[in-house]
This record gives structure tokens, C-alpha cells and sequence, in this order.
């Protein structure tokens, strides 16, 4: 039984159209339960009621945002927000000493060490492929004192091909004070 949108009433077959059932001369047929019209204190009420909806959420958000953006500029977060940044910029500077842009590099480690490598060279730094191309490997060493790391890590490098140089080079020239990764930033 197929769907057509025009049918004179009771020929049995589905309608497609949602509109009153008319006969041949295009009136309305009574009685066939569609159409009409809504009480108009019926459609304001509903419109309040959306908007009142609307309102109360809108309001809702607008709250959630400015506490949002409280905790954003709170001392504390901003705070963390610069060690986070000191540190991953510290990464980055040690391994520019040990490689330049566009040296082919492995980045092997276990993979929170790998993620906080790439977070912080992962921008400019190439990695080799096929692996056997690559000029060094580059790593984190974690849980280290004094001077020269960052939050505790430096950056290593294990040269594939040392040559005259050394076989294995630590980075330089940036340090953080402290241990430890940097704190989480708030979710």
C-alpha cells in the first residue's frame, strides 16, 4: 500500500500529507480529527514556559561560566599554570642542546616519560624513519637531584653513531627547581 499526498476520504489507502482531509471541491471534510486551532491562552502559556526555561538556563551557564573563569585566575592555578610552562620549556631547551631541528631522533621511553617528551619537543623535532636514521635517542631521566633538571628530569640523548664525541650526552641550559612533574592542571 503506497503513501500519495492528495486521496478522497475512505479510499482505504495511507495519506503522506499532514493536513485535513478535503473533498474533491477542496473543503474540509468534518470530523476528520486534524486540524483546528489551539486556544490562544494555551500557545502563550507554553510560550512563557520556554521562556522561562530559557532564561533559567541561560543563567545557569552564565554562573558556571564565571566560576569557571574564577578558578581559571585564581593565584594558586596560575601558579601551577607557570610551572607547567617553565617545565615543558625546560625540556625543550635541554633537547635543542643535544639535537637540532630537523635531525632525525627516536623519542624511546616508557610512556608517560614519551608523552611528557613529546609535550614538550614534539612541536619541532623529527622523528627518524626508518629508525636506523636516526642520529640519536632521545629520553628522560627522572628522580634526580641538584642543579640542571627540570622538576627533577633531564633530557638525554644516546647517540647512534658517536663518533669522536660521547656516546651518551645529558641537556643543558635550563634547570627548574624542584621534584617532581608539575601539578595537574584543574579539570
Amino acid at each position: 500500500m503506497g503513501l500519495s499526498p492528495c486521496l478522497p476520504p475512505g479510499s482505504g489507502r495511507k495519506r503522506l500529507v499532514v493536513s485535513p482531509v478535503v473533498s474533491r471541491h477542496g473543503a474540509p471534510v468534518r470530523g476528520s480529527g486534524v486540524g483546528g486551532r489551539l486556544p490562544s491562552t494555551l500557545v502563550a502559556a507554553t510560550g512563557i514556559v520556554v521562556a522561562v526555561v530559557a532564561v533559567a538556563s541561560l543563567a545557569g551557564q552564565a554562573v558556571r561560566g564565571n566560576r569557571t573563569v574564577g578558578v581559571q585566575r585564581d593565584a594558586r592555578t596560575v601558579h601551577d599554570a607557570a610551572l607547567d610552562d617553565a617545565f615543558y620549556h625546560c625540556i625543550e631547551v635541554q633537547a635543542r642542546s643535544l639535537v637540532s631541528p630537523g635531525q632525525p631522533v627516536l623519542l624511546t621511553d616508557d610512556l608517560s616519560d614519551l608523552i611528557t617528551l613529546l609535550k614538550g619537543v614534539g612541536s619541532w623535532v623529527t622523528i627518524a624513519n626508518p629508525p636506523s636514521t636516526a642520529v640519536a635517542r632521545l629520553m628522560l631521566r627522572d628522580n634526580l637531584t641538584g642543579g640542571g633538571a627540570c622538576l627533577g628530569t633531564v633530557v638525554v640523548a644516546r647517540y647512534t653513531h658517536p663518533g669522536a664525541g660521547r656516546a651518551v650526552r645529558i641537556g643543558t641550559g635550563a634547570s627548574v627547581p624542584g621534584h617532581g612533574p608539575p601539578p595537574a592542571p584543574p579539570l
